[in-house]
């Protein structure tokens, strides 16, 4: 007998998940003819990459330029210090030096423990 009974739940079961997998497919094919997905053209799609690589290319030569400017300017600056004055080189340094841990403590990400 309840083997009997067990079975009925299997086979009511399964018209179950048949009538909600029905539902699910029916529903997106409802939301495919609202939405129609078309794939774009091939000549925009070229010419978009291509804007895209273009940019990504200017950006990259900007941020290159900077850098070198930056570095030519701090070590124009580091070179004029240490040959004129050494000991203001030498102040920076020491302040640099104090300045390290509380730089390095405030950009570490605190963790709670909650």
């Amino acid at each position: 007998m309840k083997k009997n009974d067990s079975k009925n739940s299997d086979i009511k079961l399964d018209d179950e998940d048949e009538l909600t997998v029905n539902q699910l497919i029916d529903g997106l094919e409802k939301l495919d003819e609202w939405n129609p997905v078309s794939t774009p053209n091939l000549q925009w799609f070229q010419a978009n990459v291509e804007l895209e690589k273009k940019r990504i290319r200017k950006k990259q030569w900007k941020d290159l330029l900077t850098f070198i400017s930056v570095a030519v300017l701090a070590l124009s600056v580091v070179i004029a210090v240490v040959y004129r004055q050494p000991i203001l080189f030498l102040y920076f340094q020491l302040v640099g030096i104090i300045l390290l841990p509380l730089a390095l403590n405030k950009t570490r990400k605190k963790v709670s423990n909650e």
